[in-house]
């Protein structure tokens, strides 16, 4: 799989290094342009953010694409490679492309906090995370992630096992109804509307104008919207290796 995933960012590196390289040009010149023109700090961060999620979606379409195309890819059918290796390189693509979106970020924000206005000492004051919520939080987003990620090339797998021209339709309306069964079991079925991971849950309590971040150890969340995640993940795996081995036409 580390061959495959060498050769994918090979084909793909161009691409995800020219985004990124305009990423941090356009960051760079924002900041800059902010701090010297005093602009609300708060437009300059909306932009920012901004910025960065629309990298994120293009490198992760841009993943997905390399996906698909790997799946019509003759050559690559022929390779003795068990078909999941297919997945398991995109996912890891797909994540190698955010963790270098978060050290980009990691670098741009003490910078531009130390040339800027922002008074942090409201934010140290009012917003507190209890202990290991953090971490509890990085899981979960991890976790978020990595499922989506998994929906998306199992979507893109149904979609690609039918040979017509409007096949792509079909992978659009598989995905959002799974996406929809899955939220309307967790909602209906275990009414749970806090973020959960597992056994954890994250809550946020609001108390005079300070904000804190919390996470429990609740084994109830196991038996709910966890499992239900975990259930759907593992169906999209078997899957997406059944119609990549078989190359089911319907």
């Amino acid at each position: 799989m580390i061959k495959l995933l060498k050769y994918d960012w090979k084909r793909s590196s161009d691409g995800i290094l020219s985004t990124l390289a305009i990423l941090i040009l356009l960051e760079a010149a924002l900041s800059i342009t902010g701090i010297t023109r005093n602009w609300n700090e708060a437009l300059v961060i909306s932009f920012s953010i901004f910025g960065y999620s629309l990298a994120l979606i293009l490198l992760f379409i841009h993943c997905c694409r390399t996906f698909d195309q790997n799946i019509k890819s003759f050559s690559r059918r022929l390779l003795p490679l068990h078909p999941m290796k297919a997945a398991g390189t995109t996912i890891l693509l797909s994540w190698i492309c955010a963790v270098l979106i978060i050290a980009i970020a990691a670098i741009h924000i003490p910078i531009y906090t130390a040339f800027s206005d922002i008074d942090n000492s409201f934010l140290n004051k009012n917003i507190q995370f209890e202990k290991g919520s953090i971490f509890y939080m990085i899981l979960s987003i991890i976790w978020t992630y990595t499922t989506f990620t998994i929906s998306v090339l199992a979507s893109i797998t149904v979609a690609r096992s039918f040979r017509f021209k409007k096949s792509t339709w079909i992978g659009i309306l598989f995905f959002f109804g799974v996406q929809a069964l899955i939220a309307w079991l967790s909602s209906v079925v275990f009414n749970h509307d806090d973020g959960s991971m597992g056994f954890f849950s994250i809550k946020g309590t609001s108390t005079e104008g300070s904000f804190a971040f919390g996470a429990s150890n609740d084994l109830s969340y196991f038996a709910g919207p966890f499992l239900i995640e975990l259930a759907f993940t593992v169906g999209f795996l078997f899957l997406m290796n059944y119609l990549l081995n078989k190359k089911v036409e319907l």
